[in-house]
């Protein structure tokens, strides 16, 4: 369990040197071509990881390529919508908007899939909804109507998009859980942000009056390190999230989760120069401490399921 919690531990500061990397890419560099460079890198290295585990071909075996699309889709989708975000909000700001998941979650597990929802639950949504609404008064300048809604309030309907996007994810994750390896959800979806990535750069190429905001740019030096970068981290960071499975509960690691905004206020600040506002510390703990007590209630009341 041990090995386990250390792996996720891990793979927080790995997602975050990701974001750290797409920060520094994003002002000149296409939202699409960021995409498409940090896909191909960890894809490569996920390739790699599966040979050397000899995971492939076997764990990329599958019985539902649909349920792969859809995961994919959406997926592909928050990928966008985060790195879009981290192009126009400071680093700390939009990691917390991304972990506002959980509320959409139970949100979509109640009204559209019709799950039963626990009361604890529902007070994680209350609360995780009080530091969301926090955090957007500071970015939409709710407290001072004299300001105009300018990138940042753009920047935070786009990361609320993101974690909208992410929660679909997350439910059609554990769909596939029952019957595919980790290993493969994780495989087809990097080579699905792979593909969309590289489309986009060709549609905005050969066809510019569709795409024209997502024109290839030739990376500087610079530029070049941070999308490797940016690929390397997050292949690395699903590698060590799959590892660490095996070894701990799922329900147990999902609360190792919200260090990764400890590790972005640091990096926003020591990195960036950029210390978030009172009310987004505030929204920012509100939303944590939600997406923690929505994780407590289903330990208290599901089982968790046998990993593959």
């Amino acid at each position: 369990m041990t090995l386990g919690i250390l792996l996720k531990i891990l793979s927080t500061l790995a997602f975050t040197a990701m974001a750290i990397g797409v920060r520094i890419a994003a002002p000149r560099i296409p939202v699409a071509e960021i995409v498409f460079f940090r896909s191909v890198v960890a894809l490569a290295l996920l390739f790699a990881w599966l040979r050397w585990t000899g995971g492939f071909p076997g764990h990329l075996a599958t019985r539902r390529p649909l349920g792969h699309l859809g995961r994919g889709l959406s997926g592909t989708a928050g990928m966008f919508a985060n790195f879009t975000s981290l192009a126009l909000l400071p680093l700390a700001d939009a990691t917390a908007y991304f972990y506002a998941s959980p509320i959409f979650v139970t949100l979509i597990a109640a009204f559209a899939l019709r799950e039963n929802v626990h009361a604890s639950r529902w007070i994680a949504v209350l609360i995780g909804f009080g530091g969301v609404l926090a955090m957007l008064s500071d970015h939409f300048g709710l407290a001072d109507f004299s300001r105009t809604i300018g990138q940042e309030g753009v920047g935070a309907v786009v990361a609320l998009a993101g974690a909208a996007f992410a929660a679909l994810s997350i439910i059609q994750t554990r769909r596939l859980a029952s019957s595919e390896h980790t290993a493969a959800i994780v495989f087809y979806f990097t080579c699905l942000t792979t593909a969309v990535g590289a489309g986009a750069l060709l549609v905005a190429q050969f066809a510019p009056a569709l795409l024209a905001s997502q024109a290839y740019v030739a990376p500087n030096g610079g530029e070049w390190a941070a999308l490797v970068g940016a690929g390397a981290m997050g292949g690395c960071a699903q590698i060590l999230v799959t590892t660490s499975y095996r070894y701990a509960d799922a329900s147990l690691l999902a609360s190792y989760d919200y260090l990764a905004m400890i590790w972005a206020l640091a990096a926003s600040l020591l990195i960036f120069g950029q210390w978030p506002s009172l009310a987004v510390v505030a929204g920012a703990a509100a939303v944590a401490g939600s997406g923690l007590l929505a994780i407590l209630g289903e330990r208290a009341f599901v089982r968790p399921a046998p990993m593959n």
